[in-house]
This record gives C-alpha cells, sequence and structure tokens, in this order.
C-alpha cells in the first residue's frame, strides 16, 4: 500500500474494528464478575466519601476494642512509639508481633489498607499474629500519619523512619536488620511500593522482599478496570480522585514520585517483590501495569491476579506465597 493516506486510513478503521469498548457496569454485571458465592456484595450500600464520613469511621475505629487473637499464647505483642524521621515529626506507633524466645529472624514492616485516609492497625491484629508465629517473623506494624491532616509525604516519611528504627533495633526484638520486607494491603501497598524506591535512592537500608497486595499503582481512572467499576460497594474508581486530592492536599502535585509505585520513571534495582491483584477490582489494572513494569525493569516479580475476588477480600492461598517468598529471599 504506497499511499500513505490509505494506509494510515487503514490502521484506523483496524484499530477501531479490533479495539475493545469499555463502559461502567450495572451492578448485575459487576455481580457475574466475582465468584457466585460473593454475588450478592455487589448490592450492599454505596458509601460516599466525605469529611463526615471519615470522622465517623475513624471514631468507629478508635471505639473498637483490639480484637483477641487465636494464637495469643505463642506470640509477644508489644505496643510502642518510634521517632519520626525529621526531629519535627512525632512520634509513630507501632505494634510489634514475635513468637516466643525470637532471635535472629526477619523482620517484617506491614502497613494496613484505608485509602490513605481510614484504616487502623487493629484491622489486620490476627493477620500480623499470624505471619509473626506461623511465618517465623518479627513483624512491625506501622500506625502512619493519615491524610487530610498530614498530606504526603507524612505517611511515607513515617514509613520511612520504621525502615530505619527495624535496622537499628533489630537485635533487641529478636530480628536480623539485613532481613527485612515491607508489605502492604492497598494503600499500605501503595506505601511500602513507594518507600522501596525512596529507600533505594536514599540508599537507606536494604529491603529483600516488597510484598504489595491489592496494589494502587497509581490515580489513574482510564484503565479498563476502573471505567468498568466506576460505581460499585467497596472501592470505586469513582473515589480515586477524590482520595487522590485529599492524600496529596491542596498544593500537592499528584504527579510527583513516590506519590504512589507508578509515579515513578525508573523502577530498576527493587527488591524481589510478589504483586496480589483482586480481578474485580478498581485497582486491578494499575496493580497489573506495574507489576508488569518491574518485570520488564529486571526485577524478580511474582502477579498473582485472584478473578472473582473484589477489592479487601481476603485471597486464598496469599499467605502460602508470602511465607515461601521469606524462605527464599530472607535467609
Amino acid at each position: 500500500m504506497k499511499n500513505p493516506i490509505l494506509k494510515l486510513l487503514f490502521l484506523l478503521v483496524s484499530g477501531l474494528l479490533f479495539s475493545q469498548e469499555y463502559k461502567p457496569l450495572t451492578l448485575k454485571e459487576a455481580g457475574k464478575r466475582l465468584l457466585p458465592q460473593f454475588a450478592i456484595a455487589v448490592y450492599t450500600p454505596i458509601t460516599e466519601i466525605t469529611l463526615d464520613e471519615i470522622k465517623k469511621q475513624r471514631k468507629e475505629n478508635a471505639d473498637k476494642p483490639w480484637p483477641e487473637l487465636k494464637n495469643k499464647d505463642s506470640v509477644e505483642v508489644t505496643q510502642s512509639k518510634i521517632p519520626g524521621m525529621d526531629p519535627k515529626d512525632p512520634e509513630i506507633p507501632v505494634t510489634i508481633y514475635k513468637p516466643k524466645n525470637a532471635k535472629n529472624l526477619p523482620v517484617f514492616l506491614w502497613f494496613h489498607g484505608g485509602g490513605f485516609i481510614f484504616g487502623t492497625p487493629k484491622w489486620d491484629h490476627q493477620r500480623c499474629a499470624d505471619y509473626a508465629v506461623k511465618g517465623h517473623m518479627v513483624v512491625i506494624s506501622v500506625d502512619y500519619r493519615l491524610a487530610p491532616e498530614n498530606p504526603f509525604p507524612a505517611g511515607l516519611h513515617d514509613a520511612y523512619a520504621a525502615l530505619k528504627w527495624a535496622y537499628e533495633y533489630a537485635n533487641s526484638i529478636g530480628g536480623n536488620p539485613a532481613l527485612i520486607a515491607v508489605g502492604g494491603s492497598s494503600a499500605g501497598a501503595g506505601l511500602s511500593g513507594s518507600l522501596a524506591q525512596f529507600a533505594r535512592d536514599k540508599k537507606g537500608p536494604k529491603i529483600g522482599l516488597e510484598i504489595l497486595e491489592i496494589l494502587p499503582g497509581d490515580f489513574r481512572t482510564d484503565y479498563p478496570s476502573a471505567i468498568e467499576l466506576k460505581r460499585v460497594p467497596g472501592l470505586k474508581s469513582e473515589d480515586f480522585p477524590i482520595m487522590e486530592s485529599l492524600y496529596i492536599g491542596k498544593n500537592g502535585n499528584p504527579k510527583e514520585k513516590y506519590v504512589l509505585p507508578g509515579n515513578i520513571s525508573d523502577v530498576s534495582n527493587l527488591p524481589p517483590t510478589v504483586v496480589f491483584v483482586a480481578g474485580t477490582d478498581p485497582l486491578r489494572d494499575s496493580g497489573i501495569a506495574y507489576a508488569d513494569r518491574l518485570i520488564k525493569a529486571g526485577n524478580f516479580t511474582e502477579l498473582h491476579v485472584y478473578a472473582g475476588y473484589a477489592h479487601g477480600m481476603p485471597l486464598p492461598g496469599s499467605t502460602d506465597i508470602i511465607f515461601r517468598m521469606v524462605r527464599q529471599f530472607l535467609k
């Protein structure tokens, strides 16, 4: 085809014929993407993110007691406070979980989810205890500062301060400073991914493994998963611009590196990584996109996609995968 105009038209028409059109799913359509036992979840009430809703949820979290641990006889739990990254930063509450007689074990820094505006370490109390006992690790659950009162980079600075503290004091809590992992769920995964980049660039303590569960790679809303799951119960992509504005603050730059892991241009020389993605999650494609970038940059990366699961649902078998990776890379 010698005529360049005809060639261009041919390419355009071909692209249109084979392109997939994405549109917001109805609740019934979204329900069909879930496993049958979860389909009813799409008919639960849809919550709007407002400052009043944030205050309400935080109060509810504060009023709830810490859950009773099923394995409390096998784990030592200590609540403490550690210094912030900068002298003017407030102290950071941490909860430390360690198996009985812990000595020279891997250290796992854990960050809870909640969209950078909600969340509490109470949510992951049993999970962290299980990681410590079953995974033979010292787990440090970090109660980092939340937006909008503390916009970016407050949470990241708390995460880095926790990393430095874990490295310096690992021996005193039964850990090994040379064997450190970071991880989290949802916003906590975003924080963990950014922390790995920040520590690399700061030439900080070495991170030997990162666990990124239901990761927000970035705040983009043009991914197919974000378009289709625009308005569903739980996390919906309609929330992304609101969460972004609250997280970065009035004068923040949403494209600034470390805001979310996908923002940075250089993803080389990062720790071995596991990315867990829920198939019916508006964050699905941003998590997959970030995992793809890690792989192409030469990082050891495992990507696990859980078809039929929504954002925040427990992902079966993920704990065993984490323990396998800990045994492989933290030894």
